[in-house]
């Protein structure tokens, strides 16, 4: 199975029903901003992320399995972000619908209070980056590193910014987090039994599920999950999320 096949296979049947459930709540004009402007932000964040990884062996990808590179990465890896992306939009926007009605409440905290909290976040953030600056190929922990200090910070950027949303629809990021996230894991441990991807266990922490995928890239699925659905209802206006 070719990289481009293991879309056909099992990506796209999921993307389609995601575009489908979501419905005019992504398809209006505003739907389409907040979706465009969510993709936009999407590549700009995760391309170098995954070429750095690549590029330190991480993971790789098997000869013959894919059609070309753009950099280190073959073409199909870009397309999944953006299918990965409309997948967790798409349900995120449905899910909104069939839960709904939500009242977002007042934000607990001032602009200022936010600005502080972020300010705060900011240097924890580099500090933890100068500790953490000699984790690299040679440590079992690269992989598990590059993961969460990547995304960890976005993550709760967003619940610092956007608090009153994402916690009067939590339900909407539980259930997208979880079930996309458990979806995209079983794909995943597919296709590495296939060989159509593969990781350095030297950069890893060792434990696998299932005796073929590394925890690691189990969460990888579970936090971009979230981190898309929670950037759908931070960013869509508010008759899309209610």
């Amino acid at each position: 199975m070719t990289y481009a096949g293991f879309h056909f296979r099992f990506n796209l049947p999921v993307l389609v029903a995601a575009l489908v459930l979501g419905g005019e709540r992504l398809w209006s004009l505003p739907g389409l901003a907040t979706a465009g402007g969510i993709l936009a932000i999407v590549m700009v964040f995760t391309s170098p992320w995954d070429n750095w990884a690549a590029k330190w062996g991480i993971w790789g990808f098997a000869e013959g399995r894919y059609w070309r590179k753009i950099s280190h990465l073959p073409v199909e890896e870009y397309a999944f972000f953006l299918i990965q992306s409309l997948q967790a939009m798409g349900l995120a926007a449905w899910l909104c619908g069939a839960l709904g009605p939500f009242a977002t409440g007042p934000h607990p905290w001032t602009g200022m209070t936010q600005g502080i909290v972020l300010a705060a976040g900011l240097v924890v953030w580099a500090g933890t980056g100068w500790l953490g600056r000699r984790i690299g190929p040679a440590s079992c922990a690269h992989y598990v590193w590059h993961l969460f200090y990547w995304f960890t910070p976005v993550i709760l950027a967003q619940w610092v910014i956007g608090f009153p949303v994402l916690a009067e629809r939590w339900e909407v990021l539980v259930l997208v987090t979880l079930g996309l996230g458990t979806y995209l894991s079983l794909a995943d441990w597919m296709a590495i039994r296939s060989g159509i991807w593969f990781f350095d266990e030297k950069q890893t922490t060792g434990w696998k599920i299932g005796g073929v995928m590394p925890w690691e890239e189990a969460a990888f699925f579970y936090l971009t999950s979230l981190l898309v659905a929670q950037s759908w209802l931070v960013l869509a206006p508010e008759a899309l999320r209610s």
